[in-house]
């Protein structure tokens, strides 16, 4: 609320009692409107989600996501069969977790996400949509086990899709502490089942992420892998070159898994990849 009232007392004060009336009105309808439409549904085919609705932000934010990635979502829904293990890493409010999970109530779904108001948005609406297919982990996935810098906006914002483990070069605005674990030990210890399918996006750190992955990306049961590469060539955010990674690399690693990798689109600083086995 503190932000509201500096935000709006700038807005006077730069732009004038017009200005700060426009804005007034369209925060008031906001909080209004939301307060009364809790939620949304997204639709592909036949499977329907129910999303929780916080504010207009964050359903534009994943309608956005949603348009620009449906071809992909409908291809993983698609691919997914009866008992796969899939791993969403990275999955952010949960579009794909919960996409597959409704289409599948007989695969299981292990979500990987570390930014907190992300989980606690994602944790709703598995409740939400009576899902009891979904194993929410609060923790990032990475070549070490401990703690990573996680950059993130300066105020909390629920389906951010920027935030990414550091590369120690400082260049956030705001970093949170978060948990790091190596999927190929939690797979070893039991916590979590060999993956059959696995999505990635992780904003840049794609390549710490197949370095925990190499014992279950090499196992003949994970047969496909859809991986959104962050080029290197990209300085404004972040990429797998601040991990010292190219796009060609990273073929290279997954036809070393055995892998045929293909490119499916380009979409601005990303390179969409599904890889198969």
């Amino acid at each position: 609320m503190r932000s509201k009232i500096r935000e709006g007392l700038s807005v006077l004060s730069e732009e004038g009692p017009i200005s700060f009336l426009r804005e007034t009105l369209d925060y008031l309808h906001e909080t209004v409107y939301w307060s009364v439409h809790d939620s949304y549904t997204l639709v592909i085919g036949d499977t329907e989600v129910s999303f929780t609705a916080p504010n207009r932000t964050v359903v534009q934010r994943n309608k956005r996501r949603f348009s620009s990635e449906q071809s992909e979502l409908a291809d993983l829904l698609e691919e997914i069969r009866s008992e796969d293990v899939l791993f969403d890493i990275g999955a952010n409010t949960g579009l794909y977790s919960l996409f597959a999970a409704k289409r599948r109530s007989d695969a299981n779904v292990v979500s990987f996400e570390p930014y907190p108001p992300n989980v606690r948005l994602l944790k709703r609406d598995v409740e939400r949509n009576e899902l009891l297919n979904v194993d929410v982990r609060s923790e990032a996935l990475s070549d070490s086990t401990g703690t990573v810098e996680f950059a993130q906006p300066e105020q909390e914002d629920a389906g951010y899709g920027s935030g990414s483990i550091e590369a120690g070069s400082g260049d956030a605005d705001s970093t949170v502490e978060v948990p790091s674990k190596v999927a190929d030990e939690l797979i070893a210890n039991g916590e979590i089942p060999t993956p059959n399918l696995i999505k990635i996006d992780v904003e840049g750190a794609e390549p710490l992420v197949i370095d925990g992955l190499e014992s279950a990306l090499s196992n003949p049961d994970c047969r496909l892998v859809y991986c959104e590469v962050h080029r290197g060539d990209v300085e404004y955010r972040p990429s797998i070159g601040d991990f010292g990674t190219t796009l060609a690399d990273m073929k290279t690693r997954f036809e070393e898994f055995g892998f045929e990798v293909e490119e499916l689109q380009s979409r601005g600083t990303e390179v969409l990849l599904k890889m198969y086995k």
